[in-house]
């Protein structure tokens, strides 16, 4: 399939620490010109971290876009040089104090395709222990366990609503085929 928008021009906004915007004008297959606006962010990393009592590993924080607490997964952006996997063990120990001796790629998908090329990489972290507490200064997270078969009735009821979270936890339990 061939691409059917091409860039014409690009007007870079803002570049920040973590995001970036540009407006791109783009021909489209017709011959119609629009534009796009497109949200620079870098690849991240998300977790479901499960304990050998089919407890999840969840973080509570509050999201000045949405402007409320939210309880997801732990995820974050990969550093420069950073592995996937690398990335996953930090946000893992650095969001929830966690470490984890098994790792499992299950694979990733776009944040929001509409305007971010984000791509997140999806990591299952099992066989949990205690590691330190080196939370980001700029973070406040608050660490929540709940069991896995209550996550369908969380997400179902809106407690859970992180469509990062969302999806991990249901490829996960779909994967793992402890639900009926």
């Amino acid at each position: 399939m061939a691409n059917p928008e091409q860039v014409t021009s690009t007007k870079r906004i803002y570049k920040g620490r973590v995001i970036g915007l540009r407006i791109d004008t783009i021909k489209m297959a017709d011959g119609t010109v629009s534009e796009r606006a497109i949200v620079e962010h870098g690849e991240s990393v998300c977790i479901v971290a499960i304990d050998e009592n089919d407890v999840v590993v969840l973080v509570r924080q509050y999201r000045l876009a949405a402007g409320q607490h939210l309880l997801e997964i732990p995820a974050g952006s990969m550093e420069p040089n950073e592995t996937p996997l690398e990335a996953a063990q930090r946000e893992l120990r650095e969001e929830t104090g966690r470490l984890a001796s098994k790792w499992e790629k299950l694979g990733g998908y776009y944040a929001a395709p509409g305007y971010t090329a984000e791509f997140l990489h999806l990591f299952l972290a099992k066989e949990l222990s205690k590691g330190p507490d080196d939370q980001d200064e700029d973070e406040d997270v608050e660490v929540e366990t709940h069991a896995l078969n209550s996550i369908p009735s969380m997400i179902a009821n809106g407690t859970i609503r992180d469509a990062k979270s969302i999806a991990g936890l249901l490829q996960v339990i779909h994967g793992l085929g402890t639900l009926k």
